[in-house]
């Protein structure tokens, strides 16, 4: 072991740092993916069935992870572009869903606990996204080492902006064309109507997307409206 060790590092030395970065980066790549619950992933859309890994990304759980085949996760050129995004479907009745073109950029945690995780297509998502649809813990004291046993479910509609280290708690419905600026914490029940541009700590609606429509109503309002 010492042996192959030291002729990595010999080759390691050899590679110009550019080169160097890409090696590492494909190796983690190939990793976390490896260690994977790769039998929970369905991949959906037309043609190949890959995945589109550009930074380290694990996927868990005993539940559904559906991904379009044109999803993307990582940006190379990206603060945490070796670090791991990780995402869990934990319990087998959970879910997580992501629509075609969504991208994702480096560190996100998204967690599904027995309701769902929806991003819908053409989602773009900045660094460290923090989204789940439980607690994790029940929030009493007696019962807090306990799961969450009233998890809802999070939909992040068609074509939403997601700046970077925003927290998604659980029964979050933001609407199509949103906007959640950074560091947002869109805390249990918060609901953006579409094109709605959303700030803050706790969030609220702050103004609406420039040139957005006049008048619009996306699947995950008229749900929450029923």
């Amino acid at each position: 072991m010492k042996t192959l060790f030291e002729r990595l590092a010999a080759r390691m030395q050899k590679l110009s740092p550019p080169d160097l970065e890409s090696m590492v980066r494909g190796f983690l790549i190939q990793y976390f993916f490896h260690i994977s619950d790769r039998q929970r992933i369905e991949v959906v859309g037309e043609g190949r069935k890959s995945i589109n890994l550009l930074t380290p990304t694990q996927f868990k759980g005993h539940g559904r992870i559906v991904l379009s085949n044109t999803a993307v996760f990582g940006v190379p050129r990206s603060p945490g572009h070796h670090g791991c995004s990780y995402i869990e479907s934990r319990t087998p009745t959970s879910l997580i869903q992501i629509g075609a073109g969504t991208v994702f950029n480096n560190r996100a945690f998204i967690l599904s606990e027995g309701a769902s995780v929806t991003f819908g297509e053409r989602v773009l998502v900045g660094p460290e996204l923090h989204v789940a649809d439980s607690n994790s813990h029940q929030l009493d004291v007696p019962n807090r080492a306990k799961p969450d046993d009233n998890p809802r479910p999070v939909v992040i509609g068609d074509d939403v902006f997601i700046g970077s280290r925003v927290t998604v708690l659980k029964g979050v419905r933001i609407g199509r064309g949103c906007i959640v600026s950074a560091g947002a914490v869109v805390t249990s029940n918060f609901v953006a109507p579409d094109y709605s541009v959303v700030a803050g700590n706790p969030a609220r609606i702050v103004g609406r997307v420039p040139g957005a429509p006049e008048e619009t109503s996306s699947p995950a309002t008229q749900e929450l409206a029923a």
